[in-house]
């Protein structure tokens, strides 16, 4: 699945389009829109940093990302010299903190790479951000939420220079020109990384599928909170490399009635129990 995050509508519609999207009428608080079958989720998230953080994060707390999934963050961006085009960012900064997140770049492109500045405020030529860089409201908020449930090697930021620091000059139409003109290399480009993606994720978790869904089912039942869950992940992955039969503990506490359990702080006790009756 590839999740594309927007700020703006009109920056959304050539993926609408293009994929066929069709509104999703029960999420009432974020525009959002989805291909099943094209394996598309797109969401408008707002400008800002925290209309960006909820609505990312609200949408893979929903959906649960898989390791051969995609966040793109993709949209219209001021930039602070005289650049125009569009870049491909390998570096992130938040204005307001100074924090600096890299999205990996594993794939061969044909883009410039850029560094984004992320800040509270539109660039109007004259608030602080470092000279030569890109400029949004979004990215690093983004970046922030996803990195919750997506690798750095499965988050892209593409992002289209409308102005320099011009923001009134800015109008729907001049979004929707500049993104149809980029149209073709950002769906190539998203449609090549997905693929390269899927079929390295398929490769390394498909003899593991069992076990995942094995630990997902355990951390369920014992109420895991996330460093729990994964302190369980861990626990089994080693159990199933040093080839220790876990599986029948596993089949005898739920046998016994010791699982499922009823609350979080049973769950800590059983987790104890069985890595007792393990080593």
């Amino acid at each position: 699945m590839v999740y594309i995050f927007t700020a703006l509508y009109c920056e959304a519609q050539i993926f609408i389009r293009q994929f066929k999207l069709v509104k999703n009428q029960e999420n009432t608080w974020l525009q959002e829109f989805y291909n099943e079958s094209a394996e598309i989720r797109l969401a408008v998230i707002g400008v800002g940093e925290i209309a960006a953080a909820a609505a990312v994060g609200s949408i893979c707390a929903l959906y649960r990302p898989a390791p051969g999934d995609l966040l793109v963050n993709v949209g219209i961006c001021a930039h602070t010299a005289k650049n125009d085009g569009i870049f491909l960012c390998s570096k992130i900064i938040e204005n307001a903190t100074g924090k600096t997140f890299y999205p990996d770049m594993l794939y061969r492109h044909n883009f410039c790479e850029g560094t984004l500045v992320t800040g509270m405020l539109p660039w109007n030529g004259e608030n602080a951000a470092p000279a030569g860089n890109l400029y949004d409201m979004e990215a690093a908020a983004v970046y922030q939420a996803g990195s919750r449930f997506f690798g750095p090697h499965q988050m892209i930021f593409l992002k289209i220079v409308s102005d320099h620091g011009a923001v009134g000059e800015v109008s729907r139409e001049r979004v929707l020109h500049l993104m149809e003109k980029y149209q073709d290399c950002v769906l190539d480009y998203i449609g090549q990384t997905a693929a390269i993606t899927q079929t390295g994720s398929c490769r390394r978790n498909s003899p593991h599928q069992e076990e995942e869904r094995l630990v997902e089912t355990i951390c369920a039942d014992l109420h895991c909170s996330k460093a729990m869950r994964d302190s369980v992940r861990h626990m089994i992955r080693y159990l199933t490399l040093a080839k220790i039969d876990y599986v029948s503990v596993i089949q005898d506490m739920y046998e016994k009635k010791l699982l499922p359990c009823k609350d979080k702080r049973e769950g800590k006790l059983r987790f104890e129990e069985f890595k007792e009756r393990l080593f």
